[in-house]
């Protein structure tokens, strides 16, 4: 289940202020821009947002006679994305508040491309397709990026140890963990599947720094809130203490995670249900630094 709307807001409001030092953020919002292709004079609708790396990338990959309208319920993640935007030579972006899975106010056959980077973890998954497959124009791309299964190690370490406070965890990335299940979950929102590409992506050491914050203040935030402050310390203690030891002697483990990149088309209302699923999947050698 995800967590609410409220407890994700403040969990990403925490974050705000150290997310734009995980650079693998970054490169993994870039590559699903670059997968997606978008098209000079796109409209472009980057749905969680954050601190609008996928937003900057389609913007800059769409050109100036683009318009991409970033979309989070977190103002201190928007802050940070107005801070980076203004700073940059474009004004073809717009920043609102609000929650990407219930748009009322947007008008249907709006976009032409709606990409979500990471974010779809943290969403209930059919309501937000649904809502994007609303917002597109008929033959519109929506894609989105997701861990597989059982990825990254870092993640799947600190749920194990999780398990000696009595927190029974499960792996937030089962639901889109394999390209299979983001196909289905892309036709019974009435998209046609069209790619779905598997690749490694590297995370940094200095990524992993921000590793326990990631996990406490992301999908397992309720759960970590329930423990005592001693025992959420000696959690923490034991777990960064593991991460580093395993770091040390298996960098390749720890650092390599393997990530979904899947698309779909938007067919009309009334046939979509009869056309063809072009199915699409590759395993490509990741582009990290």
């Amino acid at each position: 289940m995800t967590s609410s709307r409220d407890t994700i807001e403040a969990a990403f409001n925490q974050r705000a202020t150290t997310y734009n030092s995980n650079s693998w953020h970054i490169r993994y919002a870039e590559r699903l821009v670059e997968l997606a292709a978008p098209a000079p004079g796109m409209r472009i609708m980057d749905a969680a947002t954050g601190t609008g790396f996928a937003a900057i990338a389609a913007a800059r990959a769409a050109g100036p006679t683009a318009h991409v309208l970033g979309v989070d319920i977190a103002e201190g993640m928007l802050t940070r994305a107005r801070q980076s935007i203004a700073s940059l030579p474009m004004t073809n972006i717009d920043l609102i508040k609000a929650d990407a899975t219930a748009l009322p106010h947007l008008p249907g056959s709006s976009f032409d491309l709606i990409l979500c980077s990471a974010g779809l973890l943290y969403l209930p998954i059919q309501t937000a397709l649904r809502e994007w497959r609303r917002l597109l124009k008929p033959g519109g791309l929506v894609g989105f990026s997701t861990m597989k299964e059982g990825f990254p190690t870092a993640a799947r370490l600190f749920r194990e140890h999780a398990g000696h406070y009595g927190l029974s965890l499960t792996d937030p990335a089962t639901r889109l963990g394999t390209p299979t299940r983001c196909e289905q979950e892309l036709r019974d929102a009435g998209f046609i599947p069209t790619d779905t590409v598997t690749e490694t992506i590297r995370f940094s050491r200095t990524d992993l720094e921000y590793a326990w914050q990631a996990h406490t203040q992301g999908p397992h935030h309720d759960a970590i809130a329930a423990l005592g402050p001693e025992q959420a310390e000696t959690f923490r203690a034991g777990y960064t203490s593991a991460l580093a030891e395993l770091l040390s002697t298996n960098e390749d483990q720890v650092l390599n995670s393997k990530v979904i990149y899947a698309f779909g088309r938007a067919g009309r209302q009334e046939t979509h249900t009869q056309l063809p699923a072009q199915l699409a999947e590759t395993e490509r050698p990741g582009h990290s630094t």
